[in-house]
């Protein structure tokens, strides 16, 4: 459709169940769109082929460093996201928002001037897909708690270039897979996959990386009355590859003890005759960093089924579990994130490291009774806009 029917049919609430499905607040959700509508004119006119297009950010529910290594994650997108209009092109790649993008296709994957920007992300998804596109960005995705604002752009853009290039479209696992390739190979970021595959799914995703393709299942947990919330204690996480690659390196090191290429083909029983051995050989903190992942694997199972029985006040020891031992066996919990542990305990009922750590992001669980008194010490430790609140949806990245 024309970008001026697009318009029209927003503001006659023709999108309203879709933004229902999407979004907490159906009214401004509509006049979101409607601001995209008319930046979209500005830039472009009034162009064939307009479409809506949402990419969610992700929490990490449990499986902390255990993508990379063949083992088991619960993850969820969350009703923060990127919101795009946009059209298709043939030649050109133009996105305007936070990360605005404006380039020319040339039949190349790669450019090395252009990693670790914007422009690799949609370069990337044009050239794969036969096509480019123009448009305008709106993220409310917020930064630094580790929601993968990355992740929900490279989708984003895959998304758009699947949706006006394809004869048949993409499935969330192919989306995935080519995110995460375009994310290693043109961003040039070493990545796993659990970010991409949350987002692509959408709801709540249990996913084993024990497989060259993971295997993705898709669950209903009730968290009964626990609000959600991310915590950002300032401390970011950025520039911190060297660390992450340390863990990595740490349980290769591990797994080539057993003969494996991943923890996640290492007998668990075999791991617990001879972790011993292990250490000696390797030293405590290899032997902690696996032992951090089979147990990690353990809580992952428990809180699923815990969550899926309705009992969250038993399912959140995993949550807490989780957080002692990347602090304690994984070693990549940040100062910042123990103070805000060590000040938040009587008042969530479950906290975690958040991502990859060696940053301040924790994931919490609170009761409503606590919120008053749990929003207060955490504004101030950290102030007010530290506080995520997260709601969980159903959809992931689509056209509207």
């Amino acid at each position: 459709m024309t970008l001026s029917v697009l318009n029209e049919k927003i503001k006659n609430g023709g999108y309203d169940s879709r933004f229902a499905e999407l979004y907490d607040s159906v009214d401004r959700a509509r006049e979101r769109a409607l601001v995209l509508c008319r930046e979209f004119e500005k830039r472009f006119g009034d162009r064939e082929g307009a479409e809506l297009f949402s990419s969610p950010a992700r929490v990490e529910l449990l499986g902390n460093h255990t993508d990379h290594a063949g083992g088991r994650a619960l993850a969820a997108a969350i009703k923060e996201d990127i919101m795009a209009l946009a059209a298709p092109d043939k030649e050109r790649v133009a996105l305007y928002g936070e990360k605005e993008v404006d380039l020319i296709l040339d039949g190349k994957e790669r450019h090395e001037d252009e990693q670790r920007t914007s422009a690799a992300f949609a370069r990337g998804m044009a050239e794969r897909f036969g096509g480019g596109f123009v448009g305008v960005t709106n993220s409310r995705i917020p930064l630094g708690g580790g929601l993968a604002s990355s992740a929900a752009y490279a989708l984003l853009c895959a998304k758009i270039a699947d949706e006006f290039h394809s004869e048949t479209k993409a499935d969330p696992m192919r989306l995935a897979l080519i995110a995460a390739d375009i994310e290693r190979y043109c961003y040039g970021k070493s990545c796993g996959m659990l970010d991409q595959i949350a987002i692509s799914y959408g709801g709540t995703s249990y996913i084993s990386f024990n497989t060259l393709i993971p295997i993705v299942k898709q669950l209903n947990l009730s968290f009964g009355d626990y609000l959600l919330y991310i915590v950002n204690t300032g401390e970011t996480h950025a520039n911190k590859s060297v660390l992450y690659k340390g863990i990595v390196d740490d349980m290769t090191v591990a797994a080539n003890f057993f003969g494996c290429n991943m923890l996640g083909q290492v007998p668990p029983e075999e791991f617990k005759e001879r972790g011993e051995v292990l250490k000696k050989r390797h030293g405590e903190r290899i032997y902690r960093r696996a032992l951090h992942f089979f147990d990690e694997n353990k809580r992952v199972d428990f809180f699923v089924r815990m969550a899926g029985a309705g009992k969250t006040d038993l399912a959140l020891y995993s949550i807490n579990g989780s957080g002692i031992s990347s602090r304690s066996n994984l070693g990549n919990v940040h100062l910042r994130a123990v103070e805000a542990t060590t000040a938040l305990k009587d008042v969530a009922a479950g906290i975690r490291i958040h991502g990859g750590g060696f940053g301040g992001a924790m994931l919490c669980f609170v009761k409503p009774a606590n919120k008053t008194d749990f929003e207060k010490i955490n504004s101030e430790l950290f102030g007010a806009a530290s506080l995520i609140p997260v709601s969980l949806r159903s959809a992931g990245v689509c056209k509207l």
